[in-house]
């Protein structure tokens, strides 16, 4: 039988986590591929490549932009991996795992990794603490 989960929040690193800056990186990178998407089947059955120009911009503009939040996202990897926690569900299992936008540690540093539904299990009933306090 595993021993009950303890329940204690940190201090975080300034500034988003390493985890959302790379969720919306992957966010951005999807709207770049569904407006190069968009822009091919407008150009398949209009043939009037004058509606796909903003398209030649907008595409290379939205990599830009995912690559800037990556680089920002590693950078903030090196902050949390000092502080000696990580917001990554998927690794680093040598540190804890902080919940970004509580700071509860889901996860103590040594204990084998998670699952999506464990770390939401264990977020929710810290909120309802909260909301019984």
């Amino acid at each position: 039988m595993s021993k009950p989960f303890e329940m204690h929040t940190r201090m975080r690193v300034p500034g988003p986590s390493m985890w959302r800056l790379i969720m919306a990186a992957l966010a951005v990178c999807g709207v770049a591929l569904l407006i190069g998407a968009g822009a091919i089947l407008v150009l398949v059955v209009t043939h009037e490549s004058q509606r796909v120009v903003p398209s030649v911009y907008i595409i290379p503009a939205t990599f830009v932009v995912s690559y800037l939040l990556l680089h920002w996202a590693s950078k903030q990897k090196d902050k949390e991996c000092a502080a000696g926690y990580t917001t990554s569900p998927g690794g680093y299992p040598n540190l804890e795992q902080v919940d970004a936008s509580t700071g509860l540690i889901v996860r103590a540093a040594g204990e084998s990794l998670i699952g999506r539904k464990e770390q939401r299990a264990r977020v929710q009933a810290f909120k309802a603490t909260l909301v019984d306090s």
